[in-house]
C-alpha cells in the first residue's frame, strides 16, 4: 500500500517536473511587458469605453469613464441574465391558422346501439349483463355497481361455464350490422352497406366504425360543404335489450367521430341519437400541435406496438394491457396485443383487482411528459354541432310504414336517422410554438451587448485571449517562481552584500 502511494507521489512529481521544464523554456516577462499588455489590449480593444480610461489625463475624467463601463457591464450582465432565464422556463406562443381546400378527408365515425344485447340471449343468460359490465372495466376505469345478488349469481356462473368465451358470445348475441338494421346508407350521394363498417369492441359491445382504415385507397373525401354521410338505423328495442338496473335507459344510436388513425372513445365523448329523432350534425375539422418537451408536454419518441400511430387512448390501452399481462398472464380481449385470451375466471378474479390497482397506484397516468401516456404531438379533433327534429313527418310515416310492412308505432320507436356533413371545407391548425429559438437569443444577446458595451463575438474573442494569456503567464510565476522562493536559503550577511541583499 505504501509503495503504491509513493508511486503515485512520484508519477505526480514527475508529471510536475515535465510542465516545469516546459515553461522553463519560455522567459516570464518582466513587469514592464506585462503592463505594456495591459496597456495595448486597453487601448486596441473593441470594448467601447475601455481606451478612454486608460488614454484620458485628467484623473476626474478616468473615474466618470471607469463608472459608465462599470455600470454598462453590470446593465448587460443583469440583461443577459433575465433573458437566459426567460428562456429556460421553455416560453411558448400559440398561433391559429385556418386553411381552405377543395376536398376534406371524411373522418371515421362508429356506431353502437344503446341496447347491447339480443333478447333472447339475455332471457337465457341473465347474468351476462352484470358480468359485460365487469369485462368492460378495462375501457374505463368505474366501479362496479350491482348488489350482492348479482354478485353471487355471477360467481356461480363463473364456475359452472368455464369454457364460456364472452367475446365470441357478444360477438354472436350483440347488436349486428345488416339489411334489417341499417335501413339506408349514403355517403355523398353514393350508397353504402354493411360491408363499408369495421366491426370493433367497445363498452357498448358490437359497434362498427364507417371509413375505417389508415391507407390512402381507403380514405373517403368531401368536396361540397353540407353533404357527407346519411344513415337510417332501426334499433329494433323488441330484439335488443339491456340493464336499466346498470343505469341504460335510453333508446337509440350512440356514435363518437374520430380520425381514422384512432380508436374509438366513448367515454365522455359519445353523440346521442334518440329514436323517432333525425340527428343532423356538422363538423369542423381541427389540427392541433403540440411542442416536444420541454416546450410542450409530447414525447415524439414514444411508438405503440399494436398502432401505427400514437394517440393517447391506445397508450392507455396498450399500458393496462402490459400491467394486466404481467400479472394475470392473459389478456382482456378489449385490449390490443397477442396473448392468451382472459375466461370469466380471470376476468372475476384477477383482471378487475388488477385494473383497481392500477388506478390506485396510478400505473397509466395521462398528460404531462413524465407520464405513461403523454399527450400526442399530433391530434385531430372534429367539434361537432348537433340538431333534432322529429323523424319521420306524417306523410313519410306513411311511406314507411307501407315500404318496411311495419306499424307507425314500430318506425317511431325503433327508426333513427343520422347525418354527418363537414359544415365548411376547412380546416383549423392550432399550433404551440417556441416563443424564442435559439437564434432569436443568440441576436437578444448580441443586441445587449452591443446596446450597452458596443460588444461583439470578436470582442469576447478577444476578452477571453487576454484572460488566457495572463492566466498562462500567472502559471507559469507560481510553478517556476514560488517553488523557488520557498526553497532559497539566504546566504550569510556580510557588510559587502548588503547592497545585493536589498537589491534581490
Amino acid at each position: 500500500m505504501e509503495q503504491t502511494e509513493k508511486s503515485k507521489v512520484y508519477a505526480e512529481k514527475g508529471f510536475l517536473e515535465k510542465i516545469k521544464l516546459c515553461l522553463s523554456k519560455k522567459p516570464l516577462p518582466s513587469p514592464t511587458d506585462r503592463k505594456k499588455f495591459d496597456h495595448d489590449f486597453a487601448i486596441s480593444t473593441s470594448f467601447h469605453g475601455v481606451h478612454n480610461i486608460v488614454q484620458n489625463q485628467s484623473k476626474i475624467r478616468k473615474v466618470l469613464w471607469l463608472v459608465v463601463v462599470l455600470g454598462s457591464v453590470a446593465l448587460v450582465i443583469w440583461q443577459i441574465y433575465s433573458r437566459l432565464v426567460n428562456y429556460f422556463t421553455w416560453p411558448t406562443t400559440t398561433s391559429i391558422e385556418v386553411q381552405y381546400v377543395e376536398k376534406m378527408e371524411f373522418p371515421a365515425v362508429t356506431f353502437c346501439n344503446l341496447n347491447r344485447f339480443q333478447t333472447d340471449a339475455v332471457a337465457k343468460f341473465g347474468v351476462i349483463i352484470f358480468l359485460w359490465h365487469i369485462v368492460s372495466k378495462v375501457l374505463h376505469l368505474q366501479e362496479i355497481t350491482a348488489n350482492s345478488t348479482d354478485s353471487r349469481e355471477a360467481t356461480d356462473f363463473v364456475a359452472s361455464h368455464q369454457n364460456f368465451s364472452i367475446a365470441e358470445f357478444i360477438r354472436n348475441k350483440g347488436f349486428y350490422l345488416n339489411n334489417s338494421t341499417l335501413l339506408d346508407c349514403d355517403f355523398f350521394g353514393k350508397p353504402c352497406s354493411p360491408k363499408d363498417f369495421a366491426h370493433v369492441f367497445t363498452e357498448y359491445g358490437n359497434c362498427f366504425t364507417f371509413n375505417h382504415g389508415e391507407t390512402i385507397q381507403t380514405k373517403r373525401k368531401v368536396s361540397v360543404s353540407g353533404r357527407g354521410l346519411r344513415l337510417l338505423f332501426n334499433v329494433n328495442q323488441e330484439t335488443f335489450t339491456d340493464s336499466p338496473a346498470l343505469g341504460f335507459v335510453d333508446a337509440g344510436i350512440i356514435f363518437v367521430i374520430h380520425s381514422p388513425k384512432k380508436v374509438p372513445q366513448f367515454d365522455g365523448l359519445g353523440l346521442l341519437s334518440p329514436v323517432g329523432m333525425h340527428t343532423r350534425v356538422t363538423i369542423r375539422q381541427v389540427k392541433t400541435i403540440h411542442q416536444e418537451y420541454p416546450w410542450g408536454e409530447c414525447n415524439p419518441n414514444i411508438r405503440l406496438q399494436n398502432f401505427s400511430s400514437y394517440s393517447t387512448s391506445g397508450c392507455l390501452k396498450e399500458c393496462k394491457a402490459q400491467h394486466i399481462k404481467k400479472q394475470c398472464g392473459c389478456l382482456p380481449f378489449l385490449l390490443p396485443g397477442n396473448g392468451i385470451e382472459c375466461d370469466l375466471e380471470k376476468y372475476y378474479s384477477c383482471v378487475s383487482p388488477a385494473l383497481d390497482h392500477i388506478e390506485l397506484k396510478e400505473l397509466c397516468t395521462v398528460g404531462t411528459h413524465n407520464s405513461s401516456c403523454p399527450v400526442s404531438c399530433e391530434e385531430t379533433e372534429y367539434p361537432a354541432t348537433i340538431s333534432y327534429s322529429s323523424f319521420p313527418s306524417q306523410k313519410a310515416l306513411n311511406y314507411l310504414s307501407k315500404k318496411l310492412n311495419q306499424s307507425r308505432k314500430y318506425i317511431r320507436e325503433n327508426l333513427v336517422k343520422i347525418e354527418i356533413n363537414y359544415s365548411d371545407l376547412n380546416y383549423k391548425i392550432t399550433q404551440q410554438q417556441k416563443a424564442v429559438s435559439v437564434s432569436e437569443l443568440l441576436a437578444d444577446l448580441g443586441g445587449q451587448l452591443g446596446l450597452f458595451c458596443g460588444a461583439s463575438l470578436i470582442t469576447i474573442i478577444e476578452i477571453i485571449e487576454y484572460i488566457v494569456t495572463s492566466f498562462y503567464w500567472i502559471c507559469i510565476f507560481f510553478l517556476l517562481k514560488i517553488p523557488d522562493m520557498t526553497q532559497w536559503t539566504p546566504p550569510p550577511q556580510h557588510l559587502g552584500n548588503k547592497n545585493r541583499i536589498e537589491e534581490c
